[in-house]
């Protein structure tokens, strides 16, 4: 029952499990990709456009705030227009956001190309959407789990591909390539079945979407200028608590409406609740800060306390050989995934994490240490970014399952947003006198706020509730029962 579309549902063409895993795989490399791509280019940005950082940085900023949005509202849009339309929707728009910043001499032009690109940060809950619309059920947890160790090699490839394009011709044909891949995988996208609408126009909760974007955009913004500002600036607390005063004012809104567009319901469910914990705790740490913590150590000069003096592409090489490996992880965490299990993949992540912080300090002053001790967090990343869809997966029916992974992914952007800006924040308050250099400690503070969020994760997945949702409905039955959950059954 919970997986299925109902006795109404259209017939639907069937295709082939491996041609529907091949095109979402590309789709979630054109939003992991984009994502990661401009990250080499900024530094040469800033320089042709006389800009500062703050202002450069803006064109990753401008896709992150969009793709946050894109990503809750994506998804409930799927569900109700039905997902193959919206991806291909999705993906069209990121080829005009490509093409706007292909052709940009300003870099007010290139940040609002770059703001349209961001839709794409609402391709991955369509992805999952799609594929528990179409695959058995046995076979679903190693499909998701294999579409998400895609993107994980499509943000490691971006900086690989970035650098080199940008060496060879300059950032403008970065773009080319986002351009070609997106307009390819859209093309691909009209291959997937017929897409199945339920509701339409006429029940969406459009209000609910407008107040939700500019919630998230003034907290973020408040965050990614914090590092200039200062956190105890007035104008750094003041975007925060706007934001956070709009947020709180949406998910009123949502949750007394009789259709909301993201059901803050879900919030009640103790196992959809207790993943999006985990969600937040890992993505500070374990995918925010050590996001940026890997290419710093990396990249900075041997006479800095923390520094192995690589290049920018040796330094990308690794982190993409590294990626290689989670990639192949996914597989199995998927497998491990079966039969409800999604949880003890979880902790398997979770305690590499830990693993990963504690090498990472002892072993940052060579080039074998470090690698080492990337090979384990990649283990970490690996089993989190698997298995925390699928627990998406097993905690909701079958029709709410890209409006509940846009939950998740917004969760995961904002966190790992707000862990870097953290991160960044306490190594430039630790600098040598004199020099652009943070201390060997400094680094230190963030492995061990990397590790705690590891082990808080880890107790936190403890209680999550083995199974599908038909197993473990009875924590929803109850919250349903007191009026809590009242769409989980739609």
């Amino acid at each position: 029952m919970a997986d299925s579309l109902g006795p109404t549902a259209p017939p639907r063409a069937q295709r082939a499990p491996a041609l529907i895993i091949t095109i979402l795989i590309l789709a979630a490399v054109v939003s992991s990709f984009e994502a990661t791509m401009m990250y080499t280019a900024l530094p040469g940005i800033i320089e042709q456009f006389h800009s500062t950082p703050s202002a450069a940085g803006w064109i990753l900023t401008g896709f992150l705030l969009v793709g946050a949005a894109s990503a809750a509202i994506s998804g409930r849009l799927g569900d109700a227009f039905g997902r193959r339309n919206v991806l291909i929707v999705v993906l069209l728009a990121s080829v005009v956001g490509s093409a706007v910043s292909l052709f940009a001499h300003s870099l007010a032009v290139l940040i609002a190309g770059r703001s349209i690109q961001g839709l794409a940060g609402g391709l991955v809950p369509l992805c999952v959407g799609i594929l528990r619309e179409n695959l058995p059920r046995r076979n679903l947890p190693v499909a998701v789990a294999t579409v998400a160790g895609a993107a994980m090699c499509g943000g490691a490839a971006g900086n690989i591909v970035a650098g080199n394009i940008y060496d060879a011709w300059g950032w403008h044909y970065i773009f080319v390539v986002s351009l070609v891949l997106a307009l390819v995988t859209a093309a691909g996208a009209v291959l997937l079945p017929a897409a199945v609408s339920r509701t339409g126009f006429a029940k969406i909760d459009w209000l609910g979407g407008i107040l939700f974007a500019p919630g998230i955009a003034l907290a973020m913004y408040g965050i990614h200028e914090s590092s200039n500002w200062g956190w105890d600036s007035g104008k750094t607390l003041g975007f925060i608590a706007g934001g956070l005063l709009v947020l709180a004012a949406w998910v009123a809104w949502e949750y007394f409406h009789d259709n909301p567009l993201l059901n803050v319901r879900y919030f009640a469910s103790r196992k959809i609740g207790l993943t999006l914990v985990v969600t937040m705790l890992v993505s500070f740490g374990t995918l925010g800060i050590s996001g940026f913590l890997g290419q710093l150590v990396m990249q900075m000069p041997k006479i800095a306390p923390v520094g192995l003096g690589l290049s920018a592409g040796v330094a990308g090489d690794i982190s993409f050989a590294c990626s290689l490996l989670g990639f192949a992880i996914a597989p199995l965490s998927g497998r491990l995934s079966r039969g409800g299990r999604s949880r003890n993949a979880f902790l398997i992540g979770a305690a590499f994490g830990l693993a990963a912080a504690v090498l990472s300090a002892l072993l940052l002053g060579t080039v074998a240490g470090w690698i080492v001790s990337q090979l384990v967090l990649t283990c970490a990343t690996g089993f989190m970014l698997s298995s925390l869809p699928n627990l998406i997966v097993e905690g909701v029916h079958g029709e709410n399952t890209s409006e509940v992974s846009g939950f998740y992914m917004v969760t995961q952007n904002a966190f790992a947003a707000v862990g870097t800006s953290v991160g960044t924040t306490i190594l430039s308050q630790h600098l040598i006198q004199g020099t652009p250099f943070s201390t060997h400690a400094s680094y230190n503070i963030l492995f061990a706020i990397i590790a705690v969020g590891a082990v808080l994760a880890f107790v936190v997945a403890l209680f999550i509730r083995k199974g599908t949702l038909g197993e473990t409905a009875g924590d929803l039955g109850q919250a349903e029962s007191q009026g809590q959950l009242t769409h989980l059954s739609a």
